[in-house]
């Protein structure tokens, strides 16, 4: 029995756009594309934490299972400890909801990367970013991470950030070798870590950049990245939802 639990917290409300997790990309519900690629990674057993019962029966629909979470959690991350809290497993992966795209590849990857490096306390993913994107684009989420010449996975991450990071200073002689990294929104925690972490209150750099990873890492808390070849488009607004179709029809 695998001692891997991957958990897809997804709540029906949205701002940007109403009820995403169900709205149709390619023929499917967004979250039964989520669903299947995390089946598809073939680690362990696949839950969808949910505050809806459409997205139950969407769920359902493509032979998922869910459970159902309050709807007043303050983040993902709340719902995931709530779904992971009462159950065995020892690594949880945290895949969003809204990322339909994502490689069963970057999932197997995120999860080995516990396995392998005793220190982390909780696994994420980077790639190179890609030569299209604008790295001043403050929604493209950059990873900085420690020895970046090395391409490898388990890099430590040194902080996240929406501004273009690290500042490559005109005298430096790695200007030009040292990428931009992506950073892919999935995270594995081991089930301590992850306690640990929903425990923590909010903190500053996390408040500020609107990025809750932060406060794992001003908490002192390790992270390190695997390194995929791409980041896939999430979806937050109706752009992103047609940019996934794009994608969809391309790949």
């Amino acid at each position: 029995m695998s001692d891997i639990l991957i958990i897809i917290p997804a709540r029906y409300g949205s701002t940007r756009l109403p009820a995403k997790m169900l709205a149709d990309l390619g023929g499917k519900p967004v979250i039964a594309r989520t669903y299947q690629a995390c089946a598809g990674a073939g680690i362990g057993e696949v839950l969808v934490a949910t505050d809806h019962e459409d997205i139950v029966k969407a769920v359902a629909q493509c032979g998922g299972r869910s459970v159902m979470t309050p709807a007043d959690c303050q983040s993902g991350t709340d719902r995931v400890w709530l779904a992971a809290k009462n159950r065995a497993e020892q690594i949880i992966i945290n895949v969003q909801g809204d990322e339909p795209l994502i490689s069963p590849e970057t999932i197997r990857k995120t999860a080995a990367v516990l396995r392998d490096w005793r220190d982390a306390d909780i696994s994420t993913a980077a790639a190179p970013f890609p030569p299209d994107r604008n790295p001043d684009d403050p929604n493209a989420v950059k990873a900085v991470l420690a020895a970046p010449l090395e391409n490898r996975d388990g890099k430590r991450a040194l902080y996240f950030t929406r501004s273009a990071a690290p500042y490559r200073h005109e005298l430096s002689p790695l200007r030009e070798r040292v990428p931009y990294f992506l950073h892919c929104g999935i995270y594995g925690y081991r089930r301590a870590s992850l306690e640990r972490f929903v425990k923590l209150p909010p903190s500053a750099l996390e408040q500020l950049e609107r990025l809750e990873q932060l406060r794992a890492l001003e908490a002192g808390m390790v992270i390190r990245c695997a390194m995929v070849a791409s980041v896939p488009p999430a979806i937050d607004t109706g752009s992103d939802l047609a940019a996934a179709q794009r994608h969809l029809e391309i790949h």
